[in-house]
């Protein structure tokens, strides 16, 4: 019984498992380059938790990663291998971005609703070139999905130095790789006075419908 029971709660302790052995491997690496690990962690710890900005920025940055790991969860869920969520996160960016800059006029709120839905369809096509070359010619997803991620890092890459460079970066001659800022209506409203948004909110209610989805019904 107790072994049935350890087996049962193995899945759940997989992930705790994973980090402490992330962090003893990284223990071990860092001694080894003669820093203290303890005192590399603690700086990490108080950088990413530290202070009340320092978490809502942790917030922040980790919400576009985590609709990313929804979409990938749902794949997976599927029996589909699909390691392209940084592909498919950038040709999104590039989407939504593009829709934004185009309509600088228009409602705050209607540029966020149509710039949301171009992402995502772009997202879907760039994922779903990798299920047509799986289903058509039965190229093996994994490759396909690494591979059309380099391809849209290039693309995003040649795209900020080139037409969706910001004109004022090319106008002081810094040529800083980035877009112009989006329009201020369309920033998603903050919920207290630090950077965290109402992004991070629609991540974690996204994140309980998607638990919901594969594992309640």
């Amino acid at each position: 019984m107790n072994q049935r029971k350890l087996l049962d709660l193995l899945p759940r302790l997989t992930p705790i498992l994973a980090v402490l052995i992330a962090l003893l491997v990284g223990a071990v690496m860092l001694a080894l380059l003669g820093t203290n690990p303890w005192e590399a962690y603690r700086a990490l710890f108080i950088g990413a938790f530290g202070s009340t900005n320092a978490l809502a920025d942790t917030i922040v940055k980790a919400t576009p990663l985590l609709f990313v790991g929804l979409g990938i969860c749902i794949a997976f869920r599927g029996g589909v291998l699909n390691i392209g969520g940084e592909g498919q996160l950038v040709t999104g960016a590039i989407a939504a971005t593009a829709i934004a800059l185009s309509v600088p006029n228009w409602p705050g709120w209607l540029i966020i609703l149509v710039a949301l839905l171009a992402g995502t369809l772009a997202g879907a096509i760039w994922g779903g070139i990798a299920g047509l070359l799986k289903a058509h010619f039965n190229v093996n997803e994994i490759l396909s999905t690494i591979m059309l991620n380099y391809i849209a890092v290039f693309g995003m890459n040649y795209l900020l130095r080139g037409p969706m460079m910001d004109p004022l970066q090319i106008k002081l001659g810094s040529f800083t790789p980035q877009t112009a800022r989006l329009p201020r209506a369309a920033d998603l409203p903050r919920l207290i006075p630090t950077r965290l948004h109402l992004g991070a909110v629609i991540a974690v209610i996204l994140a309980v419908a998607v638990y919901i989805l594969l594992w309640r019904t």
